[in-house]
């Protein structure tokens, strides 16, 4: 019997042990089977405004920890926010991580220390830098660190795996950015994270907020919204609520304890005194999808609501080929907690996926905007008068009305209920054709084309597609899409996903610039 015992003992354990082994990628890298260990290490002082490379790895390979630390904080305050890593990986020339280094780790506002303890990021006294990532290679990776105007000082080390002889089959590889804006917008655009084409998955993310903005808390701002493949076959869209609750806290927009825990928690949380009658909370939050991961085939885009606050966040996630650009690293100055880095200032041009008009707001009380809109076919030499409609791109397909009507009012993510609102765009044909339109939602949707019988696409419960046919004349078709808002399963989500697509299957539209 005891025999037995043992048996089943030992068995259990090889069994949680293989279990563990194949759950312990969670990304699923391909990676070769017979790594090599190796490990590189170098300190030393990198000269003011002096941009080096120091450290090269011959692929293929896979970075699997890098620990640093800088001079210390007495010696140069905020030394790691005035010093910028970046990571390039193959042939790429464009850096696939791109931060300053301690918000790279997770340590934002300049600060040099907090603990973190996390399976991906881990910050010890006193400025101990770690990461877990796993980063693979096919020819080369090179670390670069470009400093600041004052002296610094470097020590790092770097564990790595080398594969002689063998094929680097993973065709993704790890990025990394970090975006500030100081103001954010007050019950207007949310602050843009990230912009990403696909195939690829979203690791995670670290939020930090300075407090400037008084009329509301900061989380009522609202939290993350993903858009993820809105051009693609199967489009998805995720909305948190409060602020504090991305981070699986609660409660969190005033006060709360500094916290670890492993795939979310706010390991910076403090109020400072600016004069002002009450202090100013400084936080920061991390959110790591490991087990609710979340992977996308042709793009994500990615925000966080905000209130009129100074913000900054590092994105970590995958994909294939080299990331796309979508912010450049302020200069030094606009760098530092505090300064004015308004929106725009740094930012590159996001992919022209088009646009659309987006008029007034509508009361849907008893539904009656949606029943005005299916009763009525539209007017195709309708007038737009510039202060009734605001033009709005595209972002992959995916268009939010929360980013042109949002409640000026206090509450958790305030959005507008039992209301509607109408977005107008055009699609240009080439010839007479009937068109494949794809379009995404929840609530409830009316599309109009031209000044053909409005479509009724019905209500969705939870963001859903559905594909209809419509005809299309050679040139110039007017689009219309009538979507209502209630709380719903997302909080209030009212955003729409768009594709009009040939009997080819090119692209059409939208281009609200046509609208006339």
């Amino acid at each position: 019997m005891q025999t037995k015992l043992v048996i089943l003992c030992l068995t259990s354990l090889i069994l949680a042990s293989g279990s563990l082994q194949a759950n312990s990628d969670p990304f699923a890298l391909n990676l070769p089977k017979s790594p090599v260990p190796d490990r590189y290490s170098r300190t030393g002082t990198i000269g003011a405004n002096q941009k080096e490379t120091w450290g090269e790895f011959e692929g293929p390979g896979c970075i699997r920890h890098i620990w640093m630390t800088l001079r210390r904080p007495e010696q140069l305050p905020m030394a790691n926010r005035k010093i910028i890593v970046r990571i390039y990986f193959d042939d790429s020339p464009t850096p696939n991580v791109e931060s300053p280094v301690g918000d790279f780790f997770g340590v934002m506002h300049g600060v040099a220390y907090y603990d973190i303890n996390t399976p991906l990021l881990s910050v010890k006294a006193w400025s101990g830098y770690n990461c877990y990532f796993a980063m693979p290679f096919a020819k080369k990776a090179r670390i670069e660190f470009e400093n600041g105007p004052e002296d610094n000082r470097i020590y790092l080390q770097v564990d790595w795996e080398r594969y002689p002889d063998q094929r680097m089959e993973e065709e993704r590889r790890f990025c990394a950015q970090w975006r500030r804006e100081m103001p954010t917008q007050r019950y207007g655009q949310d602050f843009l994270m990230l912009d990403a084409n696909g195939p690829g998955q979203l690791i995670g993310f670290v939020y930090g907020v300075r407090l400037i903005d008084d009329v509301d808390r900061w989380s009522h701002g609202g939290a993350e919204n993903i858009y993820i493949d809105g051009l693609g076959e199967q489009p998805a869209y995720i909305r948190g609520i409060g602020g504090e609750d991305s981070f699986g806290t609660s409660y969190g927009g005033v006060l709360h304890p500094p916290e670890n825990h492993l795939y979310a928690g706010m390991p910076y949380y403090t109020i400072e005194d600016t004069g002002e009658a009450r202090g100013a909370q400084r936080v920061v939050g991390y959110r790591f999808f490991i087990h609710d991961p979340i992977p996308f085939k042709e793009s994500l885009h990615m925000r966080f609501g905000c209130m009129k606050n100074d913000i900054c966040a590092m994105v970590y996630w995958y994909q294939e080929g080299a990331p796309g650009r979508y912010v450049n690293m302020p200069p030094w100055e606009q760098m530092l907690p505090g300064t004015e880095l308004k929106r725009g200032t740094v930012d590159l041009p996001l992919p022209d996926n088009g646009s659309w008009l987006v008029g007034s707001l509508q009361d849907n009380t008893e539904g009656a905007a949606i029943k005005k809109a299916v009763a009525e076919s539209m007017e195709t030499d309708r007038s737009f008068k510039e202060k009734e409609w605001v033009r709005q791109a595209s972002d992959h397909g995916f268009s939010d009305f929360n980013h042109v009507h949002r409640p000026e009012k206090k509450g958790v993510g305030a959005h507008h209920q039992g209301k509607a609102a109408e977005a107008i765009t055009v699609i240009e044909a080439d010839r007479n054709m009937t068109a494949k339109i794809r379009l995404a939602w929840d609530d409830q949707l009316i599309l109009r084309v031209n000044n053909e019988r409005p479509i009724d696409l019905g209500t969705n419960t939870s963001f859903r597609q559905r594909f209809v046919e419509v005809p299309l004349r050679k040139g110039r078709n007017l689009v219309s899409v009538t979507l209502s808002n209630e709380r719903g399963a997302n909080h209030g989500g009212w955003a729409f996903a768009f594709r009009a697509t040939a009997p080819d299957g090119a692209l059409l539209g939208p281009r609200s610039e046509k609208v006339k």
